[in-house]
Order: C-alpha cells, then sequence, then structure tokens
C-alpha cells in the first residue's frame, strides 16, 4: 500500500524535508498532499486529513496516522532498519543528535528562518544562535572515522542535518573545515538537491519567513 506524505511548502517547511527525504531514501512510494502553511485554515485542513496536532509532516501509513517527525523516523525504522546505523552504541549517538535538532536550536531557527530558494540573506545572530552554530559544527566534526557521512551510510540523523545546511546557504553562513565540507556534500546530495529544485518552481510566498534582504532564485520557465 502505498503511503500518503502530508507536507507543506518545500521552499519553507524544514520538518516536511526531513520527512520527505527520508521515504525517498527508503525508497518507500508515497503520494504527496501540500497543505499550504501560515494561513488561516492551514492547521484545520492538516487535522482533516489526519494530523491531531495540525502540524506538518503527517505520514499516512494505512489507517495509521503518524504526525511528528521523529516518530515518523521510528515508524519507519521497524520495515528499514537502514534509518539508523547498525552498531547500537551508533544508534544511540544517531539519536540523542536527532533528538537534540527536533527539540533544540531555536535561536537559530528564530535568526534563520528556512527560505530555501533565497541567497545573500542577512541573519541579526546574537549570542544563543552563534552558540547553536557551533554546537552544529562540533556534531559535523564528530563523524564517524574518514566517512562522508555521520555515520557511514548517508541516514536518519544526516536528514535531520539537511534543512540547517539550507539555512546556512540561504544566509552565508560557511562552517568551518570538515564540517563545511559536510554540509556542502548535504547540499550537493541527489535527493537534497531535488528537494531544493522542487522549492524554486513553487510561487508561494510567505513574508514573515522573506527576511534579511537578498535575493530569491528564480527558476526560469521553460516550454514544453
Amino acid at each position: 500500500m502505498t503511503c500518503t506524505l502530508i507536507i507543506g511548502q518545500k521552499n519553507y517547511s524544514s520538518w516536511s524535508m526531513r520527512a520527505w527525504l527520508l521515504l525517498r531514501a527508503l525508497d518507500v512510494p508515497f503520494d504527496e498532499v501540500t497543505v499550504p502553511l501560515y494561513q488561516p485554515q492551514s492547521r484545520d485542513a492538516v487535522r482533516a486529513l489526519g494530523g491531531q496536532t495540525g502540524l506538518v509532516p503527517v505520514l499516512l501509513d494505512g489507517d495509521t496516522a503518524i504526525w511528528d517527525t521523529l516518530a515518523i523516523f521510528e515508524h519507519l525504522y521497524e520495515d528499514h532498519p537502514m534509518v539508523w546505523p547498525t552498531r547500537r552504541s551508533d544508534r544511540a549517538r544517531a539519536r540523542s543528535i536527532s533528538g537534540e535538532i527536533h527539540s533544540g536550536f531555536h535561536a537559530l531557527r528564530s535568526a534563520m528562518p528556512v527560505n530555501t530558494r533565497a541567497r545573500n540573506r542577512v541573519a541579526s545572530l546574537g549570542a544563543e544562535a552563534m552558540a547553536d552554530i557551533k554546537r552544529v559544527e562540533e556534531i559535523c566534526d564528530a563523524r564517524t572515522g574518514d566517512s562522508a557521512w555521520l555515520f557511514r551510510a548517508f541516514g536518519g540523523a544526516d536528514i535531520m542535518l539537511a534543512p540547517i545546511a539550507t539555512r546556512f546557504q540561504t544566509y552565508g553562513m560557511q562552517l568551518r573545515g570538515e564540517a563545511g565540507n559536510y554540509m556542502d556534500r548535504l547540499l550537493e546530495h541527489p535527493l537534497v538537491a531535488e528537494w531544493l529544485r522542487l522549492g524554486e518552481a513553487e510561487t508561494d510566498v510567505i513574508p514573515s519567513l522573506e527576511v534579511g534582504g537578498g535575493e530569491t532564485v528564480v527558476t526560469p520557465e521553460r516550454d514544453g
């Protein structure tokens, strides 16, 4: 049975990005339903589709609705162990990193709203946001061995960091050394690049997330 993933606009919804990337990385077939965010009826529309909090993403797997990103990850893990690393100790660390991202980094999120098609935006970074950025660097630097990804194979913990990489791209934030190289690899991953292309093609504008001046990437219309 094909699942259904309820998401917000790809340009703006970081949590939708995470669930979408994981489903694609696992080759799980799914249909998409997009609910425009930050509109008066957005939450009611999501609730009507099965998301009890009114927030995206929501995964509908048969008669089961899963309405939290980490819950979606764990639901998929039951049939797709590659969500998390093979070693138990690595799984514990990957889940810890993912949980930290899920519940934290509030200052970074506030200073750098997700807007994947924008470039050269300027963020106002206070001490708390800078501390969040330093913590991201520490996570990126703690990769397993000389792996390109956090735990050898591209997986759930990398996906949790992907929207942060898009934030850094939008606001011109380049991390130092290998942490910066890791973020570049995330942005170049084929699935991440596909999500970004799809976000560029959207026409919706959410004014509250269009901050920091700069410019917007516009994908030219093509005939045919």
